[in-house]
Order: C-alpha cells, then structure tokens, then sequence
C-alpha cells in the first residue's frame, strides 16, 4: 500500500515527497521545516472558522467559515487556500482576477477544449511570474444531475455520482476552476451540505467569489455549467454566457513555511 501510495503521486524519491504523500511529518523536519500541509492540518477545528477534514474524501482537509486564516503569497500573486489534498499538495484559488467571462464561447459544455480552460493555460498562466512549483494535474468536470433528488442533490449524492461516471471528462493542465463541491464544503451551514443543488444563503469566506465552477449540467439538454451565484447557492446558465472566474491552481507538496499567519495582512510566506 505504501508504495503505491508514493509511486501513485509520481514524487521524486526523496524523504520530503514521501513523507508528504504518505501524509505524515518529514524526519529532516528540524532542518528543513514542517512540511507545509502538516504545518496547516495541525490548526485542525472542528466547529467555527477555520480547517476542517473533508467529510467524504480521507486525508483532504478544507477552509470552512466566513472568516479563515488561508492567505498564502506565491509568485507575484497572494492567493487563498481552498485545500489540502490527501497528497500534500494545495489547491489555491486565485480571488485577484475578477473578470467576466463565457465558459466557452462555441457554447459547448466540454471542459478540456473550451475556452476558459484554453485561456487560464495560456494567457493567464503567462502572467504568473514562477510556476516551478505549481502541479499540473487532472480536472474533472463532473456532471452533476439537478433532479437527481427532489430534495437537492447533496455531496453525498454528488460522491456517488462521481464515483459512478465512467467518462467524466477531464483534461490534465495548471490551471482550473474551483468546483461546485468547494463552494457547497467551505459552507458553515450543513444544510448547504445536505441539499447542495437547491440550496440557498450559503455563505462563507468562498462566497465572496461568486462565479464560474467547472461542472456541468449532467441532464440531456447539456451545454451549461454551474456558477455560484447572488443568491449564494448553485445555478445553472449556458456556457456562452458570462460569469466572473476566479483561476485555480494546485501547489506542489514539498513546500515549507518561512513566515506568516495565514491573515490577509501577513499572508503564509513560503521558503
């Protein structure tokens, strides 16, 4: 299990990326400094602000609350922190961008040749001073059904429908969007949680954001996505129209954190 574990993550053979993706503290520790998801998971909460273990996926921690202590400065750019995932690494979003703009403009609902995620790959990514560390990794734009439940669809039915797909599409590249899951999972409220499709008010420090996510409507009619919108709960609209996008990239696991408290103030610093 072990070695899968590792050679599953494709990590250079050394102690840190090992460590990481096994998900515990690296021995060189006292030398090199703790790892940075294991400097993170150790804030773990489990009631108000702040990071909580993901429900469903095991290992994976999210940013949960209206007021969170995320903020990391990478390259030119700070960021917020959505997750840590089982491997170490750190999913990121890009809140600075702000701009409006179609899903695709042939208005398809195809995520590895549409327009966003031609554009966050080129021109955006252009912009990003270092990217040495950024992981280019697979973004799947998973359907999700609205009528899968009259009640609305919840993460749990959201998992399964994940699980059960056999052609999601997906598309390997640096940058993506943030998914309708990390919009429903920052949410405080577990009503948000338990009725994900249809439910409204959830608000929390992601909410600020409100835009594009990269799944798509799973019914036949297709061609729309889902955005998260004023009224701060899950939308549909066709992929020709505009929302704001917020970017998404994924931070490697071998980083280390030279300063910082997470505030937007004194932004994680990393070494």
């Amino acid at each position: 299990y072990l070695e899968n574990c590792y050679s599953s993550n494709l990590g250079s053979c050394d102690a840190t990326s090992y460590h990481a993706c096994l998900g515990i503290k690296d021995s060189s520790s006292t030398t090199q400094g703790e790892l940075i998801a294991e400097t993170l998971k150790a804030k773990e909460v489990t009631s108000g602000n702040g990071i909580y273990a993901d429900p469903l996926i095991p290992r994976r921690y999210v940013y949960r609350g209206s007021d969170v202590n995320n903020y990391l400065r990478y390259s030119n750019k700070v960021w917020r922190i959505l997750s840590i995932e089982p491997d170490g690494s750190l999913k990121m979003i890009d809140y600075s961008l702000n701009s409006t703009m179609v899903w695709d403009s042939n208005g398809q609902d195809g995520w590895a040749t549409s327009t966003l995620k031609v554009y966050l790959n080129s021109n955006y990514l252009s912009g990003i001073t270092d990217t040495s560390r950024l992981v280019s990794g697979k973004w799947d734009a998973t359907f999700i059904r609205p009528s899968a439940s009259t009640t609305g669809l919840s993460i749990y039915e959201f998992k399964e429908q994940y699980d059960s797909q056999e052609n999601i599409a997906t598309s390997y590249a640096q940058v993506g969007l943030v998914t309708a899951y990390d919009y429903m999972n920052a949410a405080s409220n577990n009503a948000c949680r338990e009725h994900m499709a249809t439910q409204t008010n959830c608000t929390s420090w992601l909410s600020n954001y409100k835009g594009w996510t990269i799944n798509v409507n799973g019914e036949a009619s297709g061609n729309q996505a889902y955005y998260f919108s004023s009224s701060n709960g899950l939308a549909l609209d066709t992929t020709s129209s505009g929302h704001k996008v917020f970017p998404v990239v994924v931070l490697d696991r071998n980083s280390v954190i030279l300063s910082g408290n997470g505030s937007s103030s004194n932004p994680y610093l990393l070494k």
